[in-house]
Order: structure tokens, then sequence, then C-alpha cells
């Protein structure tokens, strides 16, 4: 806690004050980096993939590594089931069915896995592609 806090410029004990403990501040900290990969408004879902894989793909590198912590940490699964439902959320607002959205983004981080771990570039992904093979519509 000591060395977020130095890194963070704050003094000794915020960490402690607002989050409770280390486990407080990864929650928080997961709950902060999965409420950035959800759709900004007005994007579409090339320019949400694009950013995934473009200028915020650390920030995805590390959802994948905190996926794969979770498989022996249940709090943190979660954390990242939440997450993902938040998703399947939105896609079921804008007219598809639960079980559609959910595979959709299962599909969506499969593809989007894929071009990282082949270090492809973003723009090799259209994820219209996925939308239409769901009959999903998107902006």
């Amino acid at each position: 806690m000591r060395g977020v806090e130095d890194e963070a410029g704050v003094p000794h004990g915020s960490a402690r004050h607002y989050f409770a403990n280390q486990r407080g501040l990864i929650v928080e900290v997961v709950r902060h980096l999965l409420d950035g990969d959800l759709p900004r408004p007005g994007e579409t879902p090339k320019q949400q993939v694009a950013r995934w894989l473009g200028p915020e793909s650390g920030r995805t590198r590390a959802r994948y590594e905190l996926i794969i912590a979770s498989f022996h940490d249940p709090d943190l699964a979660v954390e990242l089931v939440r997450g993902r439902d938040r998703f399947v959320d939105i896609l079921v607002e804008r007219g598809m069915t639960s079980s559609d959205a959910t595979e959709l983004v299962a599909a969506l981080d499969g593809v989007v896995l894929d071009t990282l771990l082949r270090e492809q570039a973003p723009e090799s992904v259209d994820p219209e592609r996925i939308f239409k093979k769901f009959g999903a519509k998107f902006p």
C-alpha cells in the first residue's frame, strides 16, 4: 500500500483510509478498469475495439491478466463477471436477447485476445462482422 501511495504522491495511510486494505484497493482498480472498457456514448463497436487494441491495449492486457488471476480468487471473479454483465446489459438495451448478447461478448473477447496474442494491428479486427453474425445492430 505504501508503494501505491508513494507512486500516487499521497500521504501514507490515504489508501487504507479510502479502501480499508489492499484487497479493497484491488477491487476498486478492477472496477475502474472495467468501467473504461464499456462503450462510450456515440462510439461504434469498431471504434471501441480499436481503442481496446490501440491506445488502451495495456488496459486490455491487464484485464486478461485479471481474468487468469480470478481463477484462484472468487472475489475477483465476481467483479469481472459483473463487468461483463454490464456490457451484456448494454447490448440487451440495444435490442439483443440476453443469451445472444452474452455469446457476442464472449466472441468479441476471443477475437480481441487473439489479436493481442498475434500482435496484429487494431484495424485488422472488424467487430461489425461479429455483430452481424449475431444479427445485432450497431450505431
